[in-house]
């Protein structure tokens, strides 16, 4: 029986934690750096600037999962994730050092963008590939609670980034200190790059001239449905994610009247709630079943989403928290085993492009754009209804994507039967 690789499972976790931190930080930033590197004579517009290059990093991760995608199958896991690495360690150095909009005018919005592209395409080949190293080094058995392991470390990255967010924007900071998270996370990632270095390549990989490029294309025709489930999943989980982690904070903020510094604390506080969901979650999916788990998940949010969002906008603030923390538990479920089930749905072969391509289109189409597509909403209507609606829809899109899953491998039980990646406890 394989046993589980707690070295090549901790640098997993460590590397994620880094290199989704350095992403993220911008985000958890974006309204306080909208009038540095945007024109701010119109708040409103240079936010909805802002908040635009957070979608365009999304945009840019498919670019990261096909080239990255094609190293991790063709070179070896270990290979993509340490290359994704370097590349945003040095994109994201060039952020911390980058002239405001008052010293080189657009040219300061333009290069904004130009380095989430970059972070984008870093991100595109991490994620993922962070979560197929550690599920291919363990035991069937165990792979969701190893994934949500993994899953957790990334949350702790969106922690660690809310927290450094926080600490950089108190009073008492200079006006330049919005540079520091960035710097920081600069010098952190090598962290991550040594470690990688020094860690087992999977079992699962093939080599060169194992892997045919025509069956990746080959499978994608046969069983498109798939990939569309998967890209459905992870939006599910971005919509949740990103709108509670960085648009929530704001739509606080001006519901309660808060100082900055709690806005910004209040990150820490999701993703504390959020981590602690996932790793429960994603290690009762081993014996509950994948696919049982997120339906559940769905099907809660679904049922519940509309009439906590009224209740977080009560008007007191106790029952809003609240109403967040149980918007976080019903999105927990879902997101628990979820990541795990991508990484499993596909042949080891061409695992590493599959999952990441279909993961970074679902992440980037609607993650990516979930603060600007809530900032629109709330702008058409102000107070709760439109954004519990959205949500409403990424349950329901999350429950269809679960069924297409279903369906497609109850339909072909004997493939999946003799299947390397042994699915059948995990899609029970």
């Amino acid at each position: 029986m394989k046993k589980l690789n707690r070295k090549v499972l901790a640098a997993s976790i460590v590397g994620g934690v880094f290199e989704i931190y350095d992403f993220i930080v911008y985000g958890l930033m974006a309204a306080t750096l909208a009038p540095i590197f945007f024109y701010s004579a119109d708040p409103f517009s240079s936010l909805l600037q802002s908040y635009t290059a957070f979608c365009v990093g999304f945009f840019a991760r498919p670019l990261g999962a096909i080239f990255f995608g094609y190293v991790g199958d063709v070179w070896g896991r270990k290979n993509a994730l340490f290359f994704s690495a370097i590349l945003m360690s040095l994109s994201t150095l060039a952020f911390g050092l980058l002239p405001s909009y008052d010293t080189i005018g657009v040219w300061a919005s333009i290069l904004v963008f130009i380095i989430r592209i970059l972070q984008g395409i870093s991100v595109g080949g991490e994620y993922t590939g962070g979560i197929i190293m550690a599920v291919e080094h363990s035991p069937p058995e165990r792979r969701g609670a190893v994934g949500s392991y993994v899953v957790a470390g990334y949350m702790g990255g969106v922690f660690l980034g809310s927290l450094t967010s926080f600490l950089c924007t108190l009073p008492f900071m200079p006006s330049w200190g919005w540079r520091l998270p960035f710097i920081f996370g600069c010098l952190i990632v090598g962290v991550g790059v040594y470690i990688r270095l020094h860690v087992q390549e999977s079992p699962e990989f093939k080599s060169p001239k194992e892997v045919s490029q025509e069956s990746f294309f080959r499978d994608f025709l046969k069983m498109p449905q798939v990939f569309l489930a998967c890209m459905g999943v992870a939006g599910f989980g971005g919509i949740f994610l990103y709108t509670l982690t960085v648009y929530i904070p704001s739509f606080l903020k001006e519901t309660y009247s808060l100082t900055n510094s709690t806005m910004m604390f209040i990150p820490i506080l999701v993703t504390l709630c959020m981590t602690t969901g996932i790793v429960v979650f994603g290690s009762l999916s081993d014996k509950w079943g994948r696919l049982f788990t997120m339906k559940v998940g769905a099907t809660i949010t679904t049922l519940c989403v509309i009439p906590l969002f009224y209740l977080l906008n009560s008007g007191n603030f106790s029952v809003g928290f609240l109403a967040l923390v149980c918007i976080i538990f019903c999105g927990s479920i879902f997101q628990g085993p979820m990541n795990t089930l991508v990484v499993e749905v596909f042949n080891p072969m061409h695992r590493y492009k599959s999952a990441a391509i279909s993961y970074s289109l679902g992440i980037s189409l609607f993650g990516g754009t979930a603060p600007l597509v809530a900032t629109w909403l709330t702008s058409i209507m102000p107070g709760p209804f439109l954004l519990s609606c959205y949500f409403f829809l990424a349950g329901l899109m999350g429950l269809g994507a679960v069924k297409l899953i279903e369906n497609h491998f109850h339909t072909r039980k004997s493939q999946l039967a003799a299947s390397e990646n042994n699915l059948v406890p995990s899609f029970s």
